[in-house]
């Protein structure tokens, strides 16, 4: 696998991972703050057999044959109607509903409502302006939608409330490699992740790509 399809298949795992995040399969039950590695987890079965990005590397995780749908119109779903419903009453009952207003923005990321998304974490980060987690998944909600700026501004806030926080340490290294094309800084901040946090739910990628990184570039014919 090459390093372009390598750093092609995290995007698609950020975006099928939102799925998995989304309330359906997750929100309903974690509403409430999320431990160290769980938007990871939720990542983690959009790496392998996207539609459209080919075979993926030995050892990758199939998506399972529960997974939603990922083409699906969300919005039309009446679950996903319920739900919002649901979490839109909250917000108005109690505007500092943090929780709430961060299921709003998965359900809205899902349906690929971005500015509206984008209105929600901007209010979760409203309510809780130190929280490291919060930054986090605000990054890989940026880096998903390619604004790689605004992702490395949020991965550099977690990581000053919280040095070592694991999905951070992921999302820098993304922005790193992905936008940056520092491959050296990069590698080196994926290792740190790997040192901090060895059973990362996504610490096998992580390790092939620091192999990937760490060799020569390849040239581009003239």
């Amino acid at each position: 696998m090459s390093t372009r399809a390598a750093w092609a298949l995290i995007v698609a795992s950020l975006a099928f991972g939102f799925v998995l995040g989304w309330v359906i399969a997750g929100g309903r039950q974690r509403v409430d703050r999320p431990s160290p590695g769980e938007m990871s987890q939720q990542m983690a079965p959009g790496m392998a057999n996207a539609p459209g990005r080919g075979a993926t590397s030995p050892g990758m995780p199939e998506l399972p044959p529960d997974h939603p749908p990922i083409d699906k119109d969300w919005a039309r779903d009446p679950e996903w109607q319920k739900e919002l419903q649901a979490q839109l009453n909250r917000v108005q009952q109690d505007p500092k509903d943090w929780q709430a207003w961060r299921v709003l923005a998965r359900l809205y990321t899902v349906a690929q409502q971005v500015d509206k998304a984008q209105e929600a974490y901007g209010k979760v980060m409203e309510i809780r302006p130190d929280d490291p987690d919060v930054y986090a998944e605000v990054g890989l909600f940026y880096l998903n939608g390619g604004r790689f700026e605004e992702a490395e501004r949020m991965a550099d806030r977690a990581l000053q409330l919280a040095p070592d926080h694991a999905d951070a340490l992921f999302l820098k290294g993304s922005v790193l490699g992905m936008y940056r094309k520092d491959r050296a800084a990069a590698a080196r901040v994926w290792e740190q992740l790997l040192q901090k946090h060895p059973q990362y739910p996504m610490a096998d990628f992580v390790r092939q790509m620091i192999e990937q990184m760490k060799r020569p570039a390849e040239r581009t014919p003239s």
